[in-house]
């Protein structure tokens, strides 16, 4: 037996490819198994696994064990040769191993085919981004390393099994032997591999830079770039020295028409659906098709299902950088041949993308509020990324170009559109800081835009107020109670500049709750009944629905119940009827809220399911925190669960952090007080245990984790003691004298929420006057 393999095989051992390897050599095996094609992209180690497998059953093939690296040969002519060379004698079994079939496997398959079938003792092993579609063919595919994924607060021992992060710590260290996985660098390891996808070569070319910079600075240079001078070993093919090179190699003979596909898809971030990449093609309707299906089968696309919206065409990081690259040079020759406006390069690409969400977005803007939302806000969210790449192509071209008049107008209400029409996803998905931004910023241009010719006129004051508005819907989610106060006081006036008493009236709706959070109770609260009457004068609409349980959460707050709970029931019905989720959601949370001051557990816990149950149906990040701190505390005096409370607290703090979702000062402080509690009766080990748990929960595991709290057991005396952690707070303060006042101010919470509380621990703890509670909480302590 003879071996001739060759390829570049680093010190590092395998890694992450145990199963790969297993079912290669699985296979290799089986002798009825003639011909074995390992696929995927550009830099994947489909060469190293082929190597490694072809190793470790050599003994099986008696024949030997040969290698050809098809990319070293001339011409095809020299490939046939080497492959008809080394197949000539075979009287035993024997291995060939041909690396790098993807550009040669036209011509490739049926000689090799025809080898196959001639000499039963010879086995072929594969590689290439092509498959050779020969009969009896087994196609393997190699997938890159599973990155960590997007991680809030990475742990060491989270992440150091996972396979990107391992390989990349290997390379790590064997370009500086003193680099280790730190608390201090885990994060920007985590976001390393993230960025990079996992991709093997990319990995260890970003590791060797460890040698002179440490990881974060490492990825600060890739995020800007910087991988397309990442330099490679001396000793392996050219083809692999680079991230450049890699792709260069993958696109090797493309046509000319899935060229340019491939480019003008590369604009898109974050994927793009087969729709409308069809309709972004630079090619006609019988041409996108075919040079589709030929990406796809190169590698160069790969088409993911999506558990709730359709499949998305997705590119390499690579590969995407390669396209952008080609859009940039067919700038560069319009401009040097002064041919034209250079219509294929990379300033015609993103104005065409920019004009596609410019379409897409206001097209779905009125499904955003109907019954089938959460389909419709999820596919918002998948293009995400395309918007707003979008928005800063659209806004980099009203600063760049020369625009005056009417015509710079028209560009910035053009963006406006866009921006507005993504109030609601930005909303939902929380991204409220980001979405803010635009809100603020185009509002901004528009008034510069418009000063003089169009300022007054009706297309413009409805774009302001629309954008004022947004603005405050989105202040108010991030806390800014004053921002949203002042920015719906402006569209409130707009609107009413535009005769338009309905939008006018929801706005002084959004108006009136913030002046109430601001502490203008008064005023808000007289707003908020005037809005809801001129909005009952045009039926029972979900605008009138949102005006009734904003003046419910007012009146919660100052313990008129059965006004707000009268308030709640025909919001709920509305929303019910006309299927707006979200809204829905918010009035059952109020609901929930209204049942926990009567004393109604039960009814709060039912209440809180379902609150819980429909945002996850939307996917809602913004308003689930607040939900689940709810539902936390409610788990954690009914029903025993201290561990799953922790849990919830964490995730929803989390979650807060990411969206930058405001809390009240009351629910926060009743949060931390809950926290201190649990950190007491579950121990340091297990508090930090469940807490670190929750942490690591995904928002849709979030909801998952609470719907899945197990019922409370019959109200037994066990049940009766167990207080929640403001009531416990109270009781004691009860106990040392103070009044309901005096413990009002103590708190800083409302005098009638001390009742309330004053209720519910009298209830729980089987007392009939506040002496008795004393009582009973000095013999508990």
């Amino acid at each position: 037996m003879s071996t001739d393999l060759w390829t570049y095989r680093p010190a590092a051992a395998l890694v992450g490819r145990e199963f790969d390897l297993i079912g290669v050599q699985g296979r290799l095996q089986d002798p009825s198994v003639r011909l074995i094609t390992l696929t995927g992209p550009g830099g994947v180690g489909k060469s190293r696994l082929a190597v490694e497998a072809a190793a470790g059953v050599a003994e099986l093939f008696p024949g030997g064990v040969h290698s050809i690296d098809l990319p070293a040969c001339l011409d095809l002519e020299s490939v046939l040769k080497s492959v008809g060379k080394t197949v000539r004698d075979v009287t035993e079994r024997t291995l060939l191993l041909l690396d790098g079939v993807e550009h040669v496997a036209g011509g490739l398959a049926a000689p090799l085919a025809r080898h196959l079938s001639a000499t039963p003792l010879l086995t072929a092993l594969a590689t290439g981004q092509e498959i050779l579609r020969i009969h009896g063919e087994c196609v393997l595919p190699v997938p890159p390393l599973p990155p960590p994924g997007p991680l809030l607060d990475p742990d060491v021992t989270d992440v150091r099994d996972n396979p990107a992060v391992e390989l990349f710590v290997r390379c790590a260290q064997q370009a500086n032997a003193s680099f280790a996985l730190t608390p201090h660098n885990v994060g920007a390891v985590v976001d390393l591999c993230n960025l990079l996808e996992g991709l093997p070569l990319a990995l260890e070319l970003a590791a060797r830079r460890l040698r002179l910079y440490p990881p974060q600075e490492v990825l600060d240079w890739l995020r800007r770039g910087g991988d397309s001078h990442l330099p490679g070993p001396v000793d392996v093919p050219a083809r692999q020295r680079s991230t450049p090179a890699i792709a260069e190699w993958s696109c090797r003979g493309l046509s000319g028409p899935q060229r340019s596909l491939l480019a003008r898809l590369a604009v898109f971030r974050g994927g793009v659906t087969l729709a409308i990449a069809e309709k972004a093609s630079p090619l006609g309707s019988d041409e996108t098709p075919a040079a589709l299906e030929a990406l796809l089968e190169r590698g160069l696309l790969t088409l993911e299902e999506q558990p709730h919206t359709d499949s998305r065409l997705t590119m390499s990081r690579t590969i995407r950088a390669y396209g952008l690259r080609l859009l940039d040079e067919a700038d560069e020759t319009a401009e040097a041949d002064r041919a034209g406006e250079g219509e294929a390069g990379l300033r015609a690409a993103r104005r065409a993308h920019a004009r596609c969400y410019q379409r897409l977005l206001p097209a779905l803007e009125d499904r955003f509020h109907g019954p089938r939302q959460g389909h419709w806000l999820r596919v918002a969210a998948a293009e995400h990324d395309n918007v707003l790449a979008a928005l800063r192509h659209l806004e980099r071209e009203e600063n760049e170009e020369p625009r005056e008049g009417k015509e710079k107008e028209d560009a910035v209400l053009a963006r406006a559109g866009l921006v507005t029409a993504c109030r609601q996803p930005w909303l939902v998905h929380g991204e409220l800081r980001e979405g803010l931004r635009w809100f603020d910023a185009t509002g901004r241009a528009l008034e510069d835009a418009g000063r003089e010719e169009r300022a007054g006129s009706e297309e413009w004051l409805r774009a302001r107020a629309r954008l004022d508005s947004g603005a405050g819907v989105l202040a108010a989610a991030l806390g800014d109670h004053d921002g949203a106060a002042h920015r719906q006081r402006r569209a409130v006036a707009l609107y009413q500049r535009l005769r338009d008493t309905r939008s006018a009236a929801l706005a002084s709706v959004r108006l009136g709750h913030a002046l109430f959070r601001c502490g203008e109770r008064s005023e808000g609260q007289s707003l908020l009944t005037a809005s809801l009457a001129a909005l009952d004068a045009q039926g029972e609409t979900t605008d009138a629905a949102e005006a009734a349980a904003a003046l419910a959460d007012v009146l919660l707050a100052v313990g008129d119940t059965k006004r707000a709970r009268a308030l709640l029931e025909r919001a709920g019905r509305v929303q019910r009827r006309h299927g707006a989720i979200r809204d829905l959601a918010r009035t059952i949370h109020l609901g929930a809220r209204l049942s926990l001051c009567e004393g109604d557990d039960a009814g709060a816990r039912s209440a809180l399911k379902e609150s819980i149950g429909l945002y996850d149906s939307i996917g809602e990040r913004t308003e689930l925190p607040a939900v689940l701190e709810m539902f936390a505390l409610l788990i954690l005096e009914q029903a025993g669960q201290p561990q799953r409370a922790a849990r919830l607290l964490a995730a929803s703090g989390a979650l807060r952090a990411v969206t930058g979702a405001g809390i009240e000062r009351e629910r926060a402080q009743r949060s931390r007080a809950a926290v201190d509690v649990l950190r007491h009766r579950l121990g340091p080990t297990v508090f930090a245990t469940a807490w670190a748990e929750g942490l690591r929960l995904r928002p849709e595991a979030m909801a998952a984790e609470a719907l899945a709290a197990a019922e409370p057991a019959g109200a037994g005396d066990g049940d009766r003691v167990a207080l929640t952690p403001r009531q416990l707070q109270v009781a004691l303060l009860v106990a040392d004298g103070m009044t309901n006042r005096q413990i009002a101010q103590a708190l800083d919470i409302a005098e009638w929420t001390v009742v309330n509380h004053v209720r519910g621990v009298m209830r729980k703890l089987g007392c009939a006057s506040r002496v008795q509670v004393a009582w009973a909480v000095g013999r508990s302590r």
